[in-house]
């Protein structure tokens, strides 16, 4: 019975709600007659032989007069009826996009377009694609030899478009270490750390600790092409370790072409003497990258995620990613109100006047 008139009470809404002032106080002069009726009720003489107490007098007039007066202002304020349709409501997540920029991201095995060019697309496509919603937040990261938050967790959907929008290789390459490495422990430790960071001051609390969420998700988008030393995979380790706790799943997407390209090929792009000196030439002479799975299989086996390839320059991840940011949303059921409004002013303006009848009849 309460669910039936919560359900009722959520179903009207007033256009004009002003004038259901009148009800509170067209209230009050009814419990103050009821009162006065009752006072009266308790002391009136005994019934004798000729008296008479008619079941209708000019008391209980005035109490249909104030019940009509009530019916009048609700009329007034234009009652409409929702009809309520039940539903179910997918709740809002957040998303952790952690995009590799290191040097083998920028080699150009897709078609002419470099594995970075694809990632930054697949990555925008969570906004073009709807795949984000209002409510939903989402934080941007970029690593190579060290890892950079670019935008803390927000809602703030242009913000991200805008400063995703801005990665790109740099503009020279003379003393500038960033690039040369992808140190995957240290942007799972930034990431972890980062958002932490954000939860501890949104929570206000001195005593704050971690804790397990599955409305959260990470995204890493690299070619995978990460070879770490005995104190890096120790590090990793301990970085996978502190996602499990939070309930951080890792969904990988490797991008670039399986087969394998010259490192030195980034150069192309550059001035040599001016962007680069011959030095680094001859550093990246021989090496080659290729896009290796063999580390997006670590981490989605061990955070629960899953992983996808785009090794082409028309592969799309949008239903993947679709997918693994649906799997992190909470379902709840509600009522929705519809559009569709029916005006009931009119009967409630029908029985205040046949109230008003009524009382004039038996007055």
């Amino acid at each position: 019975m309460p669910g039936l008139l919560a359900r009722l009470s959520g179903s009207v809404e007033f256009g004009n709600p002003e004038y259901l002032m009148v009800v509170p106080v067209a209230g009050l002069i009814l419990v103050f007659g009821v009162a006065i009726f009752s006072f009266r009720l308790a002391f009136r003489p005994a019934r004798t032989h000729g008296s008479s107490y008619p079941m209708l007098g000019p008391i209980k007039f005035w109490f249909l007069a104030v019940l009509g007066l009530m019916l009048v202002a609700a009329a007034a304020a234009r009652p409409f009826w929702l009809d309520a349709t039940s539903t179910f409501k997918r709740g809002d997540v957040d998303v952790a996009i952690a995009i590799d920029v290191s040097a083998s991201m920028w080699v150009k095995d897709l078609g002419g377009l470099s594995r970075l060019e694809v990632a930054v697309r697949e990555a925008t496509n969570l906004y073009s694609q709807d795949i984000l919603t209002p409510g939903d937040r989402v934080a941007l990261f970029v690593f190579g030899t060290t890892a950079v938050r670019k935008v803390h967790l927000s809602s703030d959907a242009d913000r991200f478009i805008d400063q995703i929008g801005r990665i790109a290789p740099p503009r020279t390459l003379s003393g500038d270490a960033f690039p040369w490495d992808s140190d995957i422990a240290a942007a799972f430790e930034h990431i972890y750390s980062s958002i932490d960071n954000q939860d501890r001051f949104e929570a206000g609390e001195e005593d704050w600790a971690p804790q397990y969420r599955s409305d959260r998700l990470v995204i890493l988008f690299t070619d995978g092409d990460f070879v770490g030393d005995r104190e890096q995979l120790r590090r990793l380790d301990g970085a996978l370790a502190e996602f499990q706790r939070r309930g951080l799943a890792v969904y990988p997407i490797g991008v670039g072409s399986p087969l394998g390209t010259d490192l030195a090929s980034v150069l192309l792009d550059y001035v040599p003497g001016v962007d680069y000196d011959q030095t680094l030439l001859d550093e990246l002479q021989g090496i080659n990258t290729r896009l290796s799975t063999e580390g997006l299989s670590l981490l989605e086996q061990r955070t629960g995620g899953r992983s996808f390839v785009v090794d082409s320059a028309g592969g799309a991840s949008g239903p993947f990613l679709r997918r693994a940011v649906g799997d992190h949303r909470s379902i709840t059921f509600q009522l929705v109100p519809s559009d569709d409004r029916q005006e009931v002013w009119q009967w409630v303006l029908a029985l205040a006047v046949l109230t008003f009848v009524v009382a004039i009849l038996f007055y």
